[in-house]
């Protein structure tokens, strides 16, 4: 019936043939100028009833046209209220947490998910799949929409970082074993570099070829943003009344330049404060000092000031503090005259002897000669400094390998005893960080030429070293070194570092007495040794940090075994977030707790025997995540090989976008429009213009 309609069409023809208007005749004496005036306005009142003549028929085209309901169908288009089959993949990594007109990202993609589900019908199926959800099981559609809603409500933003490919795989099977017809694929994120990594490229294909992907960009800018992406102590041995420095590095990841002020927490409380300026892109380098009056485990805090992403503003730090420090001194030319014995001048200055034999140092000292070395047990000693020995033994050249690899720390002062080819031959190219060379004879002494400042063997030092003061008369040359120089005579190296599996190695190149100079007797010799010692000393319990996300391992003695460790979360002293039995491993017992998905302080709390007892332990963010580097959407969609994809960059115009996706883009309401326009052109030229003309 309706394509009868077309035939109405030659309406405004007749009309248009039938009342054509004829010039009216008037007599007058001379028609010759009245006749080429009367040609032209005669070819313009035939445009504008040519005019009037298409514009009602483009009128009742647009009329006719709009009875039909046309609509612009995608390519994915498979009819109106087709069973549909919906996967969500909703990023809550930890940049999610940042901020943009005073709405978090979270927040934004939350809302976008429940456009997604409130616009599914009764019969369709979804599932929600969270990009940061460690140790997930494969997803499953489901009916139960309503579930689907309670879920993402109940949903918060995680503090850790995973690579979408994981999440976008469960998602892809899911939809993958739906029966139903049609197929979606929505993806929320604000497409961090970090989390879109290449592995995403292996999902290549895996996409349906029918099913349309909505690539839904939430991110906004992040205005300001300082990153505390390193807050450690500069020493690895913390003992009390000794300065504790804790290094700190503040990255600018914002738009702009920045200020914050840097606080150091110690068990709740602020112990100090410094202020970082840093440009856009830069970081900053400061130094946190504190003195801890008492042994015992510090719960250390560093924090910036609030910015537009929370979680990269602090970072944790348990530090196990000792009362002693107990160093294993191996005088390799001891002496009935005891100044002159190899270690006199290192034990005065870590024992620092007060007047009336009081030892105000934390140092403990215990000095042996080398052919004792083999009946000690090391791993009782944080340190173990050698002077002046001849040659390593075979009966503890291994042993001393061992305890520095598994984390003990080792200071060599060689000396005129020092066999350089019998150290060499036993550890040149494995513990030592350098070949010794010969013996280089300097008569007028050489003077400091250059050393690392920055270092925290030199830390604080500035005042108290006087390179011109220092004078070394005899050095061994050295060879090959494995590790930085720290610090230079004018001749050649003078102290040179090695890390050595979990320990570390001091190497000085010359004597720790006065028979090659006078390094011992200078003012900044005790604070330099102390700061060495406390520097590669083993800790009196390995730093008790892991990452978000990542599983931690508590460590107890083999008796513990057995035994159930409760574990609590930040700000969470009345449950426990899990409770472990202790399992034998390792010659001990080990716990694993994995639930640490929020940055803070946890504490593991068990008991043994009669004895209650309890441990702190640090989580912090991945420093990588809070880097605002973004992958733009429309690459996303190459990576993702995806045929048909969309970017959304609207979280209010989602719905919109998808219903037109479904159901195609209706065309009746522009014809109507349309239509509307051409009857005001028809009303205006038909009533107005030619009127208008006629009455001339």
């Amino acid at each position: 019936m309706i394509h009868l309609l077309w035939l109405s069409l030659a309406i405004p023809v007749v009309i248009h043939l039938v009342h054509r208007r004829k010039a009216m005749q008037v007599p007058f004496s001379t028609l010759r100028f009245v006749r080429m005036v009367d040609r032209r306005v005669a070819r313009r009142h035939r445009l504008k009833e040519l005019l009037l003549l298409a514009a009602r028929m483009l009128l009742l085209a647009a009329l006719i046209g709009a009875l039909y309901r046309p609509m612009a169908r995608s390519a994915t288009f498979q009819g109106r209220g087709v069973p549909t089959a919906a996967a969500i993949v909703l990023d809550n990594t930890m940049s999610m947490h940042g901020v943009h007109g005073g709405t978090t990202r979270f927040e934004r993609a939350r809302r976008a998910a429940a456009q997604i589900l409130d616009g599914l019908r009764d019969g369709d199926a979804a599932c929600l799949v969270f990009i940061d959800e460690p140790g997930a099981a494969e997803a499953e559609m489901t009916t139960s929409l309503s579930a689907l809603r309670n879920r993402l409500e109940a949903a918060e933003c995680g503090y850790g970082g995973a690579a979408a490919a994981g999440a976008l795989g469960r998602a892809l099977r899911a939809v993958a074993a739906d029966r139903r017809p049609r197929k979606e694929l929505y993806v929320i994120s604000d497409f961090q570099r970090v989390t879109w990594t290449d592995a995403v490229g292996r999902l290549r294909g895996q996409v349906p070829e029918s099913a349309p992907v909505f690539l839904v960009d939430v991110s906004g800018d992040v205005e300001k943003n300082l990153a505390l992406t390193r807050a450690e102590p500069a020493l690895r041995v913390q003992v009390a009344g000794a300065a504790l420095d804790v290094l700190c590095t503040v990255a600018n990841r914002g738009a702009g330049d920045a200020r914050s002020e840097v606080s150091l927490l110690v068990n709740g409380e602020v112990v100090a404060q410094d202020e970082a300026g840093v440009p856009a892109g830069g970081v900053a380098e400061l130094s946190l000092r504190h003195i801890p009056a008492a042994a015992g485990e510090l719960a250390a805090e560093v924090r910036l000031e609030p910015d537009d992403l929370a979680p990269d503003n602090a970072r944790y730090l348990v530090l196990p503090v000792q009362q002693k420090l107990r160093v294993l001194l191996v005088d390799g030319a001891p002496s009935a005259v005891p100044y002159r014995a190899a270690t006199f001048y290192m034990e005065m200055a870590l024992r620092a002897p007060a007047r009336g034999g009081e030892t105000l140092s934390p140092v403990e000292t215990t000095v042996i000669p080398p052919a004792e070395l083999p009946h000690r047990r090391l791993a009782e000693y944080a340190c173990v400094v050698m002077a002046n020995v001849a040659e390593p033994s075979e009966l503890w050249a291994d042993r001393l390998t061992r305890y520095v690899e598994d984390g003990g720390g080792l200071i060599v002062f060689p000396g005129p005893l020092t066999d350089a080819d019998s150290w060499n031959a036993a550890w040149g190219d494995g513990l030592m960080p350098a070949r010794l060379g010969e013996v280089v004879e300097v008569p007028e002494g050489s003077a400091l030429g250059r050393l690392d400042g920055s270092h925290p063997v030199f830390a604080g030092l500035d005042r108290a070293l006087d390179p011109r003061r220092l004078r070394v008369e005899r050095f061994y040359a050295i060879e090959e070194p494995q590790g930085p120089v720290l610090a230079r005579l004018r001749e050649g190296p003078l102290l040179v570092e090695r890390r050595f599996g979990a320990g570390s190695v001091l190497q000085f190149t010359t004597a720790a007495d006065l028979e090659w100079g006078n390094l011992p007797a200078r003012p900044f010799f005790l604070p330099m040794l102390h700061q060495m010692v406390y520097y590669v000393g083993r800790p009196g319990r390995a730093p008790a940090e892991v990452t978000v996300g990542t599983p931690y391992a508590l460590k107890l003695p083999a008796d513990a075994a057995g035994a159930r460790v409760a574990f609590y979360g930040p700000g969470d002293d009345e449950e426990p977030l899990a409770i472990r039995e202790a399992e034998p491993a390792d010659g001990g017992a080990r716990v694993l707790f994995e639930q640490t998905h929020r940055p803070g302080f946890y504490r593991a709390d068990w008991e043994q025997g009669e004895r209650a007892h309890g441990r702190l332990f640090a989580v912090n963010t991945e420093p990588d995540q809070s880097r605002t580097e973004r992958l733009d959407p429309e690459q996303a969609r190459a990576v993702l090989g995806a045929r048909h994809a969309r970017v959304v960059d609207d979280v209010e115009d989602l719905a919109r976008v998808v219903r037109r996706e479904r159901e195609g883009l209706p065309l009746w309401n522009y014809l109507l429009a349309a239509a509307l326009a051409l009857a005001v052109v028809e009303s205006f030229v038909g009533n107005a213009w030619l009127k208008r003309r006629g009455a001339r």
